[in-house]
């Protein structure tokens, strides 16, 4: 083997590493925001029933009207005997929920990504396309039985 006469790089073995000694510990300033206050654990730690409180309600409303709209659709859809207008209704009512959707995980899209959450912010993204489809498709489907019935 060579020796490395390179005086950037230094032939002789790495310095030992170990962990840190105590005095280079973070100041309470140093810690982050989410992380001061200690008196409530982080969300991993709760039981479901104290991270489900924390939801606003905002989220709940919109979760549940668009299972809601989609199994109006679904039971509209389904049925044999029944009239074009609650089938064109159905799908006005899918497509404002599942827009309402697009538009408030475009805005949780923005506050991730502001906040530095690369990762939630994505998902958010990606849930708001899925949601824009739907609308879309709903808002399609009503404007061709629209025309149709005309």
């Amino acid at each position: 083997m060579t020796q490395n006469l390179d005086p950037r790089f230094p032939s002789g073995p790495l310095p030992p590493r170990g962990p840190l000694p105590p005095d280079d510990e973070p100041e309470e300033s140093e810690y982050d925001e989410f992380w001061d206050d200690f008196d409530e654990a982080p969300a991993a730690r709760q039981p479901l029933m104290a991270r489900l409180r924390r939801l606003p309600p905002f989220v709940v409303l919109l979760s549940a009207a668009s299972f809601v709209s989609v199994a109006f659709l679904a039971l509209s859809v389904t049925q044999r005997s029944i009239e074009i207008p609650v089938l064109i209704a159905a799908a006005v009512v899918t497509g404002i929920v599942f827009a309402a959707d697009t538009v408030a995980l475009g805005r949780g899209t923005y506050l991730a990504g502001d906040d530095g959450q690369g990762g939630r912010a994505l998902l958010l993204a990606l849930a708001g396309g899925a949601a824009a489809v739907i609308a879309g498709l709903s808002f399609g489907a009503a404007a061709v039985m629209v025309f149709l019935t005309i």
